[in-house]
């Protein structure tokens, strides 16, 4: 019989038992006579390699590297992809620094830091003298929602091009458009979301002619769109906005992880209730109705999904509350697990890495 194999790579925080870290696995998958993948057949596991480091909650490929993000521990460590070993690390400088992205070129990553509403850039091509932070800006502000936006709290960044970033910024509902350059980080404009929206986690895609952001919004509940003709390159600029709608159909969640497939529909992790939500929306090559919708949703094993990633017809999900890393594939019955990963603490899954 031949077996697929795909790596899987997770991190998690800290718990009672010991630090957090590091985690991976060789997932096997029997195929059928076409050598694709058999959705009726069951999922095996094995163990690859662990490495304990702190509080990971966010993790880079970096070619054979991986830039991992400690948020209590204020840390990044460098870790070779092939035996999880550590090759570098930086002090962050505080402020729970909770994500991170690479640039295009692979020679900078920019760090969200929650806690103290700011973003750094780190330079990672000087391997002999280790990485090094090279600009850093402080973000000002706050919401109405007292207990979650008495500051501003820097919860995503994303490259849109080799010189600007979006940061999500949940403290003071705005999605701020930064630039880096010579002269370091500055902010150039800001997208504005609704009072008390607390924006957490963003997607850019395409549809045909227009660019298309979408927003979760883990204090409302909801998600947000924003439209504009593609191939302009001044990010701050014509953002159209649409009605938010719900996360959720079964109730009030607090969205974290979302995710686009490559047809525009989205998928989003929905804490409080539990569950992953199948988002659709009217689109064709130059026009975007907006009008975002549930089309399904299915429990994904506990109330506090932190991370979900994509990978093919299979939703993987880290699972905080339960410990696990968990996933799950639509068949003719609807969506049902199809494995389960022990994680304490998951807080983030990819797969497809080499480790």
């Amino acid at each position: 019989m031949t077996m697929l194999r795909t790596p899987v790579l997770a991190s998690g925080y800290s718990t009672a038992a010991g630090p957090g870290g590091l985690s991976s696995w060789e997932v096997e998958a029997p195929c059928d006579d076409h050598g694709l993948p058999d959705p009726r057949a069951e999922l095996t596991a094995t163990a690859t390699g662990q490495v304990a480091l702190g509080d990971a909650s966010w993790i880079v490929p970096l070619g054979s590297m991986l830039a991992v993000i400690g948020e209590r521990d204020s840390r990044l460590w460098l870790v070779r992809s092939g035996d999880l070993s550590v090759a570098a690390e930086l002090d962050l400088g505080g402020g729970l620094p909770c994500h991170a992205a690479a640039d295009p070129t692979g020679r900078l990553l920019a760090v969200a830091h929650y806690g103290s509403g700011e973003v750094s850039v780190i330079e990672l091509d000087s391997w002999r003298s280790g990485p090094r932070q090279v600009a850093r800006l402080q973000f000002t502000g706050h919401g109405p929602v007292a207990s979650r936006q008495e500051a501003p709290h820097a919860h995503q960044v994303t490259w849109l091009d080799r010189g600007h970033l979006a940061v999500t910024d949940l403290g003071t509902d705005q999605i701020r458009i930064l630039k880096y350059g010579p002269a370091g980080l500055e902010q150039i404009g800001s997208i504005e979301t609704p009072a008390g929206f607390g924006p957490r986690h963003l997607v850019l895609t395409t549809a045909g002619r227009l660019q298309v952001l979408t927003v979760c919004g883990e204090l409302s509940g909801s998600l947000l769109t924003w439209t504009r003709r593609a191939g302009d390159d001044v990010w701050a600029k014509d953002w159209h906005p649409h009605e938010p709608v719900a996360a959720s159909l079964r109730g009030r969640s607090q969205p974290s992880g979302l995710v686009a497939r490559s047809d525009g529909t989205l998928l989003v992790a929905n804490r409080l209730v539990g569950t992953v939500s199948v988002i659709t929306g009217a689109r064709s090559l130059t026009t975007w109705s907006g009008q975002l919708g549930v089309a399904e949703e299915f429990d994904c094993g506990g109330i506090a999904p932190r991370d979900l990633t994509l990978d093919g017809d299979r939703v993987w999900v880290a699972q905080q509350d339960a410990g696990t890393v968990s996933c799950f594939t639509r068949g003719p019955q609807g969506w049902r697990q199809r494995l389960s990963l022990d994680l304490p603490e998951a807080t983030h899954v990819l797969v497809g890495v080499t480790v």
